[in-house]
């Protein structure tokens, strides 16, 4: 029963702070979440636990396991925006000079 789970549907498990990614009897992996004020949006996910599973991914991995340290990513508040100020131009038009000569002709 080997086999990648690219297009397949999977269980998505959420119990409290606890998200689980399952697939038929196997859990996949589980992740450890804080929620926003609305009870309804992530804040953070992280703290990743993988299992074992009868499943191959397509994706070789890219570095060995325990070879890179990975660090959780963390949205800030974003700045508010800064409110562009219109600039108004006038353009006034001075008479040119013309030489007197020109204007009797």
């Amino acid at each position: 029963m080997t086999g990648s789970l690219a297009g397949h549907e999977t269980l998505v498990n959420i119990f409290q702070d606890t998200l689980t990614l399952e697939y038929g009897e196997y859990p996949l992996s589980k992740y450890s979440v804080e929620w926003q004020p609305d009870d309804r949006h992530f804040l953070r996910v992280g703290n990743p636990r993988l299992y074992q599973h009868p499943y191959q991914s397509p994706q070789p991995s890219l570095w060995p396991p325990g070879e890179v340290e990975w660090h959780v990513i963390i949205r800030c508040e974003s700045k508010p925006r800064r409110k562009r100020r219109r600039t108004q131009s006038f353009i006034i038009q001075l008479p040119l000079p013309i030489a007197r000569d020109e204007a009797q002709s």
